[in-house]
């Protein structure tokens, strides 16, 4: 191998895993966040996954009368399986929410924090791509996560993972933490 190809190599490699520019979300991040939100979106039966084959692993029942309400707790067991293995960056790039209404869980929202802070990501529908936007953007996707992420943080029945982190505005920032998921 020469020379060359070897210092072109490295240079490749450190650029692949160096840090984001100021104001950037790391690529890599970016793509955790959003696989982390749809495992808890697969595993909890939410935005349409079912309908696409995913088993959930909490028992919603059907539509209608024979709908069931899934607790917190079972929210909670199902959500962390899901996310046990393979989100390296959980706790220590992004933390994720889940709101929760009487009948069970809501949604999933990714929100960051250390150097990835200031950026959120939002569950929906499979064939739609719902990548992080940045919390500060005068878009409306920005506004409406802000506007999530404050509802998220306001509400004492929202799940939180790792669940001794949060990521809301103006709160004391939990320290990220260095344990293996």
């Amino acid at each position: 191998m020469s020379i060359g190809l070897l210092v072109a190599l490295v240079a490749a490699e450190a650029a692949a895993t160096a840090a984001p520019a100021p104001g950037k979300l790391s690529p890599a991040v970016s793509k955790e966040m959003t696989e982390s939100i749809v495992a808890i979106n697969k595993a909890l039966g939410l935005e349409s996954w079912t309908a696409r084959g995913a088993k959930p692993c909490v028992d919603r029942g059907g539509q209608g009368i024979t709908a069931k309400d899934v607790s917190a707790d079972d929210t909670r067991k199902c959500a962390a399986t899901a996310i046990e293995k393979g989100f390296p960056e959980l706790g220590k790039s992004y933390v994720l929410a889940i709101p929760m209404a009487a009948v069970g869980p809501v949604t999933v929202l990714a929100f960051g924090i250390g150097s990835s802070e200031g950026w959120a990501a939002y569950s929906c529908d499979p064939e739609r791509k719902c990548l992080p936007v940045k919390l500060s953007a005068p878009s409306k996707w920005g506004k409406r996560m802000a506007e999530r992420q404050a509802k998220a943080c306001s509400e004492t029945t929202t799940l939180w993972f790792p669940a001794e982190q949060r990521s809301c505005p103006g709160a004391p920032a939990a320290a990220p933490t260095t344990a293996a998921k």
